[in-house]
């Protein structure tokens, strides 16, 4: 039977035991029937105390298996806070952590350049980017893709690509080499 229309035949004035009654009393009256099981009476379960501090064993586990995940998740190239969020735990435990383990965390870089090149918008400036420019193209005349200048110029790979269209050189992609 619905809610709704249980509820239009129930005053609201009645008691919710007298409501199950009624109810139990409709479902039979409809042809409904209710089976008692028979079994034993179970026993009450002991009641918690909330005291459960983990045995020695049962901590080095947990550390093993943080220390295990810290290991991949660093691989993978998560950040801190990806850490924080899987390992649960602050920031100073997982540092702790990893430099216990001789692991190092990546920091993410800002978009905009990088301290190492920046200079106000002067001759300075100017010639600021013209030997970064330099750099790149040299980097590009040995070999380096894109991605591989970028990380060791400090700068981001869409700045890279502004660098070699606005100094005219072509930058090397890893799909450029397959075919030979």
């Amino acid at each position: 039977m619905n809610d709704h229309t249980f509820k239009k035949h129930l005053s609201p004035h009645k008691h919710p035991d007298l409501d199950l009654d009624l109810a139990i009393d409709d479902f039979l009256k409809r042809g409904g029937t209710i089976d008692r099981v028979q079994g034993p009476a179970c026993e009450p379960a002991p009641p918690d105390t909330g005291d459960h501090s983990p045995t020695p064993e049962e901590e080095e586990q947990e550390r093993a298996r943080k220390t295990e995940l810290l290991r991949e998740l660093i691989t993978k190239g998560a950040g801190i806070c990806a850490l924080q969020y899987s390992l649960k735990m602050n920031k100073n435990e997982i540092k702790r952590m990893a430099r216990e383990n001789g692991l190092k965390i990546v920091q993410s870089r800002s978009l905009h350049l990088t301290r190492k090149y920046r200079a106000s918008h002067s001759a300075t400036a100017e010639f600021a980017q013209d030997a970064i420019a330099g750099h790149a193209m040299h980097y590009c005349a040995l070999g380096y893709t894109a991605i591989e200048i970028a990380q060791k110029l400090d700068l981001t790979v869409r700045q890279v690509c502004e660098l070699g269209k606005n100094y005219r050189f072509e930058l090397n992609h890893r799909n450029d080499n397959r075919d030979e």
